[in-house]
């Protein structure tokens, strides 16, 4: 048998919005909103290692609230906040092959 060696998914749509929001190419409202869309339209089973960090950072974006008046609880994001969340997101993904 031959042991073929393991892909990683093609996750472009992601590491393009982190990318580009970490740029400061859009916003962290444009971030949010296209994010949370990609996340919750993926039909496909992604699986180790890009799945625990994809999902870190839908929780992430899910806390971020853009409307500083809004920011009741201690679990809130700001910009700043996500926009960290994000370079963490992808220097994990870099960790594991995307770059």
């Amino acid at each position: 048998m031959i042991d073929h060696e393991k892909r990683l998914p093609d996750i472009f749509v992601y590491t393009d919005l982190i990318d580009r929001f970490i740029e400061n190419s859009i916003t962290a409202s444009e971030f949010e909103s296209a994010f949370l869309r990609a996340i919750k339209q993926e039909q496909r089973i992604l699986g180790n290692p890009v799945y625990p960090i994809l999902q870190e950072l839908f929780e992430d974006t899910d806390a971020y609230v853009s409307d500083p008046s809004l920011r009741t609880e201690p679990e809130d994001l700001d910009d700043e906040q996500l926009r960290a969340c994000a370079r963490r997101a992808r220097q994990a993904l870099r960790e594991v092959g995307y770059l």
